[in-house]
């Protein structure tokens, strides 16, 4: 493992394990809540103990570290200057905004501590799914075969994915020219001894070797269950069904064109998103039946419809209510917000034809809390019904990325046009980019770049579009040096430098 102090699994003369969990509604299966410890042979004399570990996996990812905050709304998107909160320079926000992330300050939220804890959090997440893996290599007799498939493929998946983060977040962006260089540790075993890190064109081959042996295994599993119309009673049915927000077989092709998109192979981009795109499994909200009231339990402000790859999370409206606030017009030092003037610039509201878009606040205002013009807050995570699952959910692979990539990955203008208008129709605008808008790949990525703003606002995509994308100015910045490495590029670690001799 990666840093000797991990204390989520430890290998001692018994091999514990943090995890028992109860599946005995739709609520407490999607939330997982840790117990009791036990031996590793106790842990795994069940189906339901594989169970437990995979799932357990997904419950840490939704620490607010990662992707219950800091990874979705908070840090990465304050990084990519999308919210107003950021005049102080010496306090996170300003920090994070002016991309100091070397300041070390007493009792102080820092972005190097939040770095940190991103690094920790993520190979925590991955030795967990390593420990469960390395069970897996016997093809153990207390599972079915199709059990076996689904758990085996969905770790190796959710690897893949906590991997491709890391190495988005902590090396350069992919090109011919740094493909050599050293990235991050890919780690495969669980054990406590540090990993070499390997290039940057070798953990990507990693990667996709990981989502390819997924895709195989979950071959059978191509269904996906929309998470509002899930059913079961026993632990069993509950793992088969609820599958929507688990790495199943379409968010590994999801996250194979992401992937392929990253490195520049656009052919294989394209054919995965389009995959997906024709898999019929996921449809965009209908705009006749959209419901932004958080009060009701129908509403789905996050469209889970779309919802290739989700979290579950029900503290989600606790977390939301820390910085998206709805009862107070003065705002609090750790909220996020924004004015009238700069989400009307996001989502172009004097543009013909743009003010019907149902992602703004002039054509959806329930969508956004707007205490007056220069404290508008989004309701993305709130909930105030205890019985909506939908707003429960916090979306990593979405719809219209797929339709994004293909665009991006199109050769042909015309056709690159018909995706980007097919996500601009399904958002309710009446104005459809034009071939003379759109005449080449420079237009192209600008009205992708705007498209990526207006959907993924408070999700944590944009800084990595700003990055693969190597942009030298980022619109309502607060920071004004050079956009290079030292900016995208997150440091390692101190520790890891620490106890990881090939980083030295």
């Amino acid at each position: 493992m990666m840093n000797r102090k991990i204390n989520i699994i430890k290998t001692t003369s018994l091999l514990l394990v943090l995890v028992l969990f109860t599946f005995t509604s739709c609520d407490k299966w999607l939330d997982v809540r840790p117990s009791n410890q036990f031996d590793e042979e106790e842990q795994f004399e069940s189906e339901q103990g594989y169970m437990d570990v995979l799932i357990g996996t997904y419950q840490a990812m939704t620490d607010e570290a990662i992707y219950g905050a800091e990874l979705s709304f908070r840090f990465l998107d304050v990084l990519a200057q999308l919210y107003t909160n950021k005049s102080t320079s010496t306090d996170f926000y300003g920090l994070s905004a002016r991309y100091d992330y070397s300041k070390v300050q007493a009792s102080q939220h820092t972005p190097k501590v939040v770095i940190e804890n991103i690094w920790k959090k993520q190979y925590n997440a991955i030795a967990q799914l390593n420990y469960l893996l390395k069970r897996m290599d016997s093809k153990p007799k207390e599972l079915s075969e199709d059990t076996y498939h689904l758990i085996k493929g969905e770790a190796l998946a959710l690897r893949a994915f906590l991997h491709f983060d890391l190495l988005r977040l902590f090396a350069p962006a992919f090109n011919e020219a740094n493909k050599d260089q050293k990235g991050i540790p890919y780690v495969t075993d669980f054990t406590v001894s540090p990993n070499n890190a390997l290039s940057i064109g070798d953990l990507v081959k990693k990667i996709e070797d990981d989502l390819f042996e997924a895709i195989d295994l979950q071959s059978d599993f191509q269904n996906i269950d929309q998470i509002a119309s899930n059913q079961g009673s026993s632990s069993l049915e509950l793992f088969y069904a609820f599958r929507q927000n688990r790495m199943n077989y379409w968010a590994s092709k999801a996250l194979l064109a992401r992937v392929f998109l990253y490195t520049g192979d656009l052919e294989n981009a394209k054919k995965y998103a389009v995959e997906v795109i024709n898999s019929g499994e996921f449809e965009f909200l209908p705009l006749a039946n959209r419901n932004f009231d958080q009060r009701d339990e129908r509403s789905n402000i996050t469209f889970t419809q779309e919802h290739i790859f989700s979290l579950y999370h029900s503290g989600l409206r606790d977390i939301a209510d820390n910085y998206f606030k709805t009862s107070s017009v003065n705002p609090e030092g750790s909220d996020l917000y924004n004015t009238k003037t700069v989400l009307d610039g996001i989502f172009e509201v004097t543009r013909v034809g743009m003010d019907t878009d149902i992602r703004s606040t002039v054509s959806s205002p329930s969508r956004w809390e707007e205490h007056n013009n220069n404290v508008i807050y989004s309701k993305k995570y709130y909930s105030d019904n205890s019985s909506n699952v939908n707003l429960r959910m916090i979306p990593l692979i979405r719809l219209p990325e797929m339709y994004y990539i293909a665009a991006e990955a199109s050769i042909d203008p015309s056709e690159a046009l018909s995706y980007l208008n097919q996500v601009r129709q399904a958002r309710g605008i009446s104005s459809m980019l034009t071939i003379d808008q759109v005449q080449d790949r420079t237009s192209l990525k600008e009205e992708l770049f705007k498209e990526y703003r207006k959907e993924y606002y408070a999700e944590g995509h944009l800084w990595y579009f700003f990055k693969r994308h190597e942009y030298t100015a980022i619109p309502n910045s607060v920071f004004f040096g050079a956009m290079d490495d030292a900016v995208y590029v997150f440091p390692i670690p101190d520790e890891e430098l620490e106890f990881n001799p090939d980083f030295n």
